[in-house]
């Protein structure tokens, strides 16, 4: 890690880049604190980058930076730990550090470590383009924000991430770019049924699905309805919704269900991969 220094800077001479402090400014702690009182001595000793083009880049203390503004205390210099000659991963990298035991949301971390060049991340990330879909908090048709459950079915087969595109394959097919088709249950329960059933044939799956009256919701809904009557998670009641959809009509190749009322026996798959949204 390159040199460090306690420096004199103005908060106000600190800006955001989204690729590094992934987090957005938490305007509700800030609107508190100025309720509660300014107090400078609260502010600590935040840390930044110092950027070879003379800008200056949050790294941890945006939140105490937006504070001290609102405060009207922007162009007050307070001590601010500065790290200089750093390269964008390594700003992403400090970033995830000095955030390791905070409350950062699942998708900023992720966020930040694909700036930092984390393997799993950048695959995912990757994946994720293949199928037209883009990892981000910025919600719409084609966004996804569920990282949890992207890492977690990422991990689950060998080689990594085989699973996760069998996954956005199948939705992407049946149902084109829309939230509820890349929400972290279907995720998770869609790869439940794909991991445990080998023989299940993807093309039969994607048309099944892409006839469900009215889509990715109906299945959610249905899986919230499995919850509710036997008591499983809301992806195992998916799993099973798509077992159903699926065996729909065969008379051969059906798929292994257990169906309501014994959610005693649930898919490994949703044993291996605890849901994290």
């Amino acid at each position: 890690m390159r040199e460090k220094k306690i420096e004199a800077v103005a908060p106000e001479k600190v800006t955001t880049d989204p690729r590094v402090n992934t987090r957005p400014v938490d305007m509700t702690w800030v609107k508190r604190k100025i309720r509660e009182g300014y107090d400078r001595k609260r502010i600590g000793v935040p840390t930044v980058s110092g950027r070879s083009d003379g800008t200056f880049v949050w790294l941890d203390g945006q939140n105490r930076g937006a504070l001290s503004i609102a405060a009207g205390q922007g162009a007050s210099e307070i001590d601010m730990q500065v790290f200089r000659d750093l390269s964008l991963a390594e700003e992403a990298e400090l970033f995830l550090g000095l955030n390791d035991n905070r409350r950062v949301a699942p998708i900023y971390k992720f966020l930040a470590e694909v700036t930092a060049g984390h393997k799993d991340a950048l695959q995912i990330t990757r994946i994720a383009k293949d199928y037209g879909w883009r990892v981000s908090d910025a919600g719409g048709a084609s966004n996804i924000a569920a990282v949890g459950a992207l890492s977690s079915v990422h991990r689950s087969t060998t080689p990594a991430g085989a699973a996760l595109r069998a996954v956005l394959h199948v939705v992407t097919e049946a149902w084109g770019h829309t939230p509820d088709a890349v929400n972290a249950h279907m995720i998770i329960g869609l790869a439940a049924v794909i991991t445990d059933c080998p023989d299940v044939l993807p093309a039969v799956l994607v048309k099944k699905l892409a006839t469900v009256d009215g889509g990715p919701s109906t299945v959610l809904r249905k899986g919230r309805g499995f919850k509710s009557a036997t008591g499983c998670t809301v992806s195992q009641g998916i799993d099973q919704v798509i077992r159903a959809t699926y065996n729909s009509g065969r008379r051969t190749g059906r798929l292994p269900t257990w169906g309501p009322p014994s959610p005693r026996s649930p898919s490994s798959m949703h044993e291996q991969m605890p849901l994290r949204i």
